[in-house]
């Protein structure tokens, strides 16, 4: 007799595929943004303009996200996201200004992969796996790096056969068709799910954070600038790497192509640090993934020249199983403690944090190169950063920050989520 499949991994291999191919679309964007400028001649300031207004976009509209995950559940925000997704991509298949891409992109897109991204898909893994949400988060955020693999170059093969404005409508069919058929066949109520049907998350219940306690909770801060620090430091060197490599005297299309390996990287990343997550402590391997990304940014510092290439396979083998894992650990610990009714609003207000934090990234590297000449202190003052993020993760798993938080509750001082 066959055993019936585990319904839990059923639901994280879809939240695989659909974030992968949602968080690859988004990454692989770069692609479409080349052909439209060899279309139009547009600037490379709309290329970079874009790119910050998505960011800025997400941090806006993450809160809201959350809080519409907590009151109509994953599996119609993100259904909803793919429906905007495919909208946003038909009309970007008919764009012919910059304020065109900018509103189908920057607003419509955005809203699309926002409500179809992170917050959503970190609440589904939270409501499915009370327990192992390290190793099951890092297999989520693990399909990004396959999904940008896949999609990258597929895209690329297909724009130079059918031109961008037809790859545009045969991803949005793609997304129609499968994706959010998907989504809605599978995405169901978790039987551990502790959110109150129609809570909004606004006001307490016995065992639960409310948002009104957690934006007063130390915890809450701390991890909120840890992920503000970390973003603003990894923002800076993913943004301006290639730049450094091509300046000491790199070809272009060699730099491309070491920087490629990193998404396998990446991908094995995630998935390896969520084990360890789980295995160990959150702190210990949020400590240990910046060890590695702060080995791999000293290593691009010091390479000047061509002379010793391996610097940068230290530096993409260090930065590389680092790169996205470090969202992995945190959305773990802030669901080990403040899942509940409301937790899709508080995640979202904590995420936001990642999109103010990359576009100041982006635009620091670049104001500290104007100033210096080259990268040197870009990059160490992204390592600070990074290293100063470990600080506020270890601040949040303080005993005496733990017994503070608990008296923000006066009907039920023992609640208090584990952090570890």
């Amino acid at each position: 007799m066959l055993r019936k499949p585990d319904p839990s991994w059923i639901v994280a291999g879809a939240a695989s595929l659909t974030f992968g191919f949602v968080r690859g679309l988004h990454t692989s964007f770069a692609v479409f943004f080349v052909a439209l400028l060899d279309t139009f001649q547009w600037s490379r300031g709309v290329t970079a303009g874009l790119q910050s207004a998505s960011l800025i976009m997400d941090a806006l509209v993450s809160p809201f996200i959350g809080r519409l995950t907590d009151r109509l559940g994953p599996r119609r925000v993100v259904a909803a996201g793919g429906i905007l997704l495919a909208a946003g991509l038909v009309l970007c298949s008919r764009v012919s200004t910059p304020w065109e891409l900018y509103l189908y992109f920057g607003v419509v897109m955005s809203l699309g992969f926002a409500a179809s991204g992170v917050v959503p898909h970190v609440l589904v893994v939270a409501e499915w796996f009370p327990t192992r949400r390290g190793l099951v988060l890092g297999i989520v955020y693990g399909a990004v790096g396959v999904g940008t693999l896949i999609l990258s170059p597929l895209s690329q093969w297909l724009i130079s056969l059918w031109g961008w404005p037809r790859v545009f409508q045969v991803l949005a069919a793609a997304i129609l068709i499968a994706v959010v058929p998907l989504v809605w066949s599978t995405y169901r109520p978790s039987p551990h799910d502790s959110r109150a049907a129609t809570g909004s998350g606004g006001g307490a219940s016995a065992g639960q954070w409310s948002v009104r306690l957690a934006l007063r909770s130390i915890q809450f801060w701390s991890l909120f600038i840890s992920r503000l620090l970390g973003s603003i430091g990894t923002v800076l060197v993913i943004t301006h790497q290639v730049a450094h490599v091509v300046d000491i005297g790199y070809g272009h299309i060699w730099a491309a192509g070491v920087f490629g390996v990193m998404a396998f990287v990446s991908a094995a990343g995630r998935v390896t640090f969520g084990y360890i997550a789980d295995a160990f402590t959150k702190r210990a391997a949020y400590t240990l993934n910046i060890v590695c990304a702060s080995v791999g940014v000293t290593a691009l510092t010091l390479a000047t020249d061509t002379a010793h290439p391996w610097l940068l396979y230290v530096y993409v083998g260090g930065f590389g199983i680092a790169f996205g894992s470090r969202a992995v650990i945190l959305s773990a610990i802030t669901a080990d403690i403040f899942s509940g009714r409301g937790f899709g609003t508080i995640f979202g207000l904590s995420v936001a944090s990642v999109g103010f934090g990359g576009a100041t990234g982006a635009w620091l590297g670049g104001a500290l190169h104007d100033l210096t000449g080259d990268y040197v202190v870009s990059f160490n003052v992204a390592n600070g950063l990074l290293i100063s993020s470990v600080v506020a993760v270890w601040v949040t798993g303080l005993d005496w920050m733990r017994r503070f938080d608990r008296r923000l509750w006066p009907d039920d001082p023992a609640v208090a989520k584990g952090n570890d």
